[in-house]
């Protein structure tokens, strides 16, 4: 389940990569980090579906014809009664619980195995942000009696030694909110019901709290890299 949200995330980071890159050479090294991401991600999913693991996405039956949006109220109306989601806002709010799921069951076992107090704190201020996301999120697709994927709490074992160091973890850890934030901007920008909007914005808003904190842990700790910066014209 990790390497299979994993390599999702570097196919998105790649491509992003590759059309920002102009030398020849940089934008070969990313054709091939893509092209090794998709065949990880197709592995991923073969073995995920071999061993029965492999939960698809909703299903949709689609209409045989198109139709047309006739009336604003498609998007606005959220006093009456809701229309039914559509296949990108039920894709895109999935997908999403997927990923908060994986991050989840990471923040679960970094805070067991943590050895720094602070580092363990944050864990816990990420797992109540996550649990809310996944309660919110699950209940509308419940909503619509359509099934979410399962959790993976119970892929944590009791295991208390720590595999890397607090660094390491704290970091992916930060990792995996600033990415929500940019999947649920995704999710935002393709939703047609106001009311998915408004819970896409209420959870990147949950996730800039827990990068602030995390951003502002990273500098105490000495353990964020300055990138590089533009050259400050006016000293100079």
């Amino acid at each position: 389940h990790y390497i299979h949200d994993m390599t999702i995330h570097g196919l998105s980071g790649h491509t992003l990569s590759l059309s920002g890159a102009s030398r020849r050479d940089i934008r070969n090294f990313y054709v091939q980090c893509i092209n090794d991401a998709m065949n990880v991600y197709n592995k991923s999913v073969d073995v995920l579906t071999a061993k029965g693991l492999y939960e698809k996405d909703p299903y949709f039956f689609v209409s045989k014809q198109s139709e047309l949006i006739d009336s604003v109220e498609y998007a606005m109306d959220i006093i009456g009664k809701t229309r039914p989601l559509n296949s990108m806002e039920a894709g895109n709010i999935y997908s999403n619980l997927r990923k908060s799921i994986v991050a989840k069951g990471l923040l679960l076992g970094f805070q067991q195995v943590a050895t720094d107090k602070p580092v363990r704190n944050f864990m816990e201020k990420g797992l109540k942000v996550l649990n809310k996301h996944i309660d919110i999120f699950s209940s509308i697709l419940h909503g619509e009696n359509l099934h979410t994927p399962s959790l993976l709490d119970k892929e944590v074992t009791n295991s208390k030694t720590l595999p890397f160091s607090n660094r390491l973890l704290l970091f992916h850890a930060g990792f995996m909110f600033n990415l929500g934030m940019t999947y649920y901007s995704n999710a935002m920008a393709t939703s047609m019901r106001i009311d998915i909007i408004g819970r896409c914005e209420e959870a990147i808003l949950g996730d800039i709290k827990v990068s602030t904190t995390w951003g502002n842990l990273m500098i105490k700790k000495g353990w964020l890299e300055k990138p590089p910066q533009a050259n400050d014209r006016t000293e100079l």
